[in-house]
């Protein structure tokens, strides 16, 4: 992936499962900027006519598909989040195609957001190694306990299934140590808000006083 166009920004924002992501994307789009969602570009891949499609069907057999030829993802899902080797060799697949689709929405839509500053939304930023591409990194940070509670209420979960969704991301502490903005959705929503507009003040004034 390719570094992004000159005179432009890409920010990564990242942070665990039900950490408030989609609070503060529903902020960013409100204000005008353009946002890139990194988890329906992996959905694109699968999907018939991509390039990633046959390489998956290769890889995992006939036996992941529906009768009509589609991807079930859920069939998918439950090979790939048992057997790290399976994760990997799917991640292998998706994540330069994903990096490919990135740059190609970055080029087709900094031209309308504001101030030419576009969003990756991507919960594998860092893993994914697409950070490399962001010239800041924004981490949405939430206290682990209070985000399983929330993932189990948010997709009726039980408890062993939030556990094991959660212990599979990257550990926040370690997702922080990138960050140039932490976001900490410890209180309401309001409150989300509130650091989210003081943070693109900052980078505003830092983005014109670089240009003065």
């Amino acid at each position: 992936m390719n570094s992004p166009v000159t005179g432009s920004l890409l920010i990564g924002l990242t942070g665990g499962i039900a950490s408030g992501k989609s609070t503060v994307l529903q902020h960013l789009r409100q204000a005008g900027y353009s946002v890139i969602d990194a988890d329906k570009l992996g959905h694109k891949v699968l999907e018939q006519g991509n390039p990633g499609y046959n390489k998956v069907v290769k890889c995992f057999g006939n036996e992941i598909l529906n009768p009509d030829g589609s991807v079930n993802r859920t069939a998918l899902g439950r090979i790939v989040f048992v057997d790290a080797e399976k994760l990997k060799q799917l991640n292998e697949i998706s994540h330069p195609i994903i990096a490919e689709m990135i740059q190609k929405e970055f080029e087709e839509s900094v031209s309308d957001s504001n101030g030419g500053i576009v969003f990756l939304e991507a919960a594998l930023l860092i893993e994914a190694n697409w950070y490399k591409v962001c010239g800041h990194i924004w981490v949405v940070s939430l206290d682990p306990t209070v985000a399983l509670r929330r993932l189990k209420e948010r997709d009726n979960l039980s408890e062993t299934e939030a556990k094991l969704r959660v212990g599979a991301q990257l550990d926040q502490e370690e997702s922080l140590a990138y960050a140039d903005v932490v976001l900490q959705n410890e209180g309401t929503p309001e409150e989300l808000f509130t650091q989210t507009q003081q943070a693109l003040r900052e980078l505003k004034q830092s983005m014109n006083s670089s240009h003065s």
